[in-house]
């Protein structure tokens, strides 16, 4: 039996209402689902695998991409994909000059009455004023010989058909070049056809005393790397005297030479 409360004292609290019933499966059922879901899984993996036809192999390495392929680093930090390619060598060279580059190839086709094309060289090769010598230039062979010099008079031809010369011997670009007198000698000039027809007509055209040292006469006259100076000889051949190589200026002496190609009457 209570006590009843006594005046001024606060009534007691309502009781708590009900919890609401517990929804959540038991923690056993967490348990049991873990469990279960693998196998499932493991279940369903041999049932459906069994029916393939084994593991797949990997492919096989394809070829290596050169290309693409990672290279050593290059001291500039550039890859070898990106280095540019060096330039193409040419196989022709240089050409020492102009004239030379336009000079077209000897065509060296022995027309009827003449045996195949002699090849050989010649040059001018000056010497120093003071030993008063002069150089005297068979075409026919290319040989040459010396003689004393004489105001560029010659003694004794020979058969020669150039004469090379000092004309004065003041140590500055002191040699000239002529034909020789009762010669036929003419200058081919360098984009002139190299062959035995256009030879032996430049051959008539005369070619008179140049002065080797001033580079400005030899260019006038078109003496220059290219051209051929040509003759027909004292034997009747035609000698065609290609100008491959010229060395020297005011100051020294100027030396000539090349390739020599004479087409001899047949026998």
């Amino acid at each position: 039996m209570s006590t009843p409360a006594g005046p001024g004292t606060p009534p007691p609290p309502p009781p708590y209402p009900p919890s609401p019933p517990r929804t959540d499966p038991p923690r056993w059922a967490w348990w049991v689902g873990g469990i279960a879901i693998p196998l499932v899984g493991i279940l369903v993996t041999v049932a459906f695998g069994g029916k393939d036809s084994g593991p797949v192999a990997a492919p096989a390495p394809g070829p290596v991409d050169t290309v693409t392929q990672p290279s050593s680093p290059s001291p500039s930090g550039i890859s070898a994909s990106e280095e540019p390619e060096p330039p193409a060598s040419s196989d022709e060279a240089p050409s020492a000059s102009v004239s030379a580059s336009a000079s077209p190839e000897a065509d060296l086709t022995a027309p009827d009455g003449y045996a195949e094309a002699l090849s050989t060289m010649w040059g001018l090769a000056p010497v120093p004023c003071t030993q008063h010598e002069q150089q005297l230039i068979n075409l026919d062979d290319g040989t040459s010989r010396t003689e004393d010099e004489d105001n560029g008079a010659v003694q004794e031809p020979g058969g020669a058909e150039l004469l090379h010369w000092p004309d004065t011997c003041t140590g500055l670009g002191d040699y000239q070049l002529r034909a020789l007198p009762n010669t036929r000698v003419g200058l081919l000039r360098a984009d002139a056809p190299k062959s035995f027809d256009s030879c032996r007509a430049a051959a008539g055209t005369g070619f008179g005393a140049l002065a080797l040292s001033e580079r400005n006469d030899r260019e006038d006259r078109g003496f220059v790397e290219g051209a051929a100076l040509c003759s027909v000889t004292d034997k009747g051949a035609v000698a065609m005297a290609v100008i491959e190589h010229i060395a020297g200026d005011a100051v020294d002496d100027v030396s000539v030479s090349g390739p020599l190609y004479v087409w001899a009457p047949a026998p």
